[in-house]
Parts: structure tokens; sequence; C-alpha cells
């Protein structure tokens, strides 16, 4: 089994589980680290039968991210709708902006608890594992330079009748913060009360939680690949 399985698993019980069993809630799936070497950054969501398809369909896009820099700029665009279903171009992108977004300072722990997991390595093997970006990041992470960032969006879509829902959702672009995980959650009725607040966040330590849970996945996943 792939090892970035492992890490996705972990984040998701550590941040959304529970998630599906809520009233409203359809399905949930995540994407991890879409923009590294090797990793898919599309995914197609087949939402589950009983949906009416005369009402409308909403998706919580949730992202946690991190940057090289401790006041960032930059953003991470989206381009999701339901397959089949005509939308407009500005109803598909979701864009996550570093202003709008919920920054937290780093501690520098992160390398620290990293090493004690897998033992000392070099910046080479680390920049070949997360690519130069995201490297860049990490790094600065460990220097207590870097921020994490979270933050969420909601979308509505309209099915025009459709049963079948198929949502296609692909990471097409970041600068300036590295995309670590995006979660979309798709439901119809009431939004649960925990994502309608835009600038959902997270305690810091469930953070460095999640960074952990992230890195040490993917380099066993890495390691094992060789």
């Amino acid at each position: 089994m792939n090892m970035r399985f492992y890490a996705s698993a972990a984040i998701f019980f550590l941040l959304f589980a529970g998630s599906n069993a809520q009233a409203g809630v359809l399905v949930t799936r995540q994407i991890l680290t879409p923009l590294i070497p090797d990793a898919e950054s599309n995914i197609s969501i087949l939402v589950p039968s009983g949906v009416d398809p005369d009402k409308p369909v909403w998706a919580v896009y949730q992202l946690v991210a991190i940057s090289a820099d401790s006041d960032p700029q930059g953003e991470v665009v989206i381009d999701s709708s339901f397959e089949g279903v005509p939308t407009a171009i500005n109803e598909s992108i979701v864009i996550f902006n570093a202003n709008n977004l919920t920054i937290n300072k780093s501690s520098g722990t992160l390398g620290e608890q990293l090493k004690a997991q897998v033992g000392e390595r070099s910046p080479e093997e680390l920049k070949e594992i997360f690519g130069v970006e995201m490297y860049a990041a990490y790094a600065a992470l460990n220097r207590k330079e870097g921020s994490y960032l979270t933050g969420s969006m909601i979308k509505t879509y309209h099915p025009d009748g459709k049963k079948e829902l198929i949502l296609l959702t692909s990471v097409e672009r970041a600068n300036g913060i590295q995309p670590v995980l995006i979660s979309v959650v798709i439901g119809q009725g009431d939004i649960p009360a925990q994502y309608r607040n835009s600038g959902n966040s997270l305690a810091k330590d469930k953070l460095v939680a999640v960074m952990i849970a992230f890195f040490l996945g993917l380099f066993i996943w890495f390691i094992r690949r060789r």
C-alpha cells in the first residue's frame, strides 16, 4: 500500500474524524500535498445516492498549508465543478489567499520531532522527497521563520436535475504558500456550524501533529519506494 496513505489517514483522524456522521454531510475526501514530486493534484469525488437533484449542493474546502515566510503572501488556486453540470468559470475557481487565512508562527519544533522519529536526514534527501518549495517552507519552520496557514471556503453548486454527481477537483497552482492538505466536504441542506466560519483555524499543537503525521508518512513512503 502507498505509504502516503498512512499520512493521509493520520491527518484525517486528527482533523476530520466523524465529519461524515454530521447531518447534511454526504462525503469527505482529501488531497494530500498535491504539488510535491509524484503527487496527485486532482481527485474525483462520487457523491452518494440520495441527493435531491433539484436542490443546491454545497462544498466546503479546507486548507492546511505552510510557508517559508513568517508573514506570507500568495495563494492556492483550485478548480472544482461537477462533471457534466454547466458551471461558470468564476463559480468553479476556489482561491485561498494568504491574507484571508489564519496564520500561526512556527515554534521550531517540527524538525526536532521528525528527527526523533526517523533520525538525521540530509537537505538533499529531503528536497528529493518534498520538492524544492515544500522543503524551503519546512526548513524555514525549523528556523522559526516560517508559518502554518489554515482556512476554509464554501461553494454552492446546482445539480440541474442530475442525479449522479461527481465532483472533479484539481489543485491548479500555488505561490508563496504550499498546500499540505486540502479537505473537500460535500453536503446538502443546512451547513454544520463548524464549517460556516471561513476563518476556521486549528490549535497550534494540532497543526504540528498534522505536520509530523504528514512528513513522517511521506518519508516512510519514499524510503519504501526505493
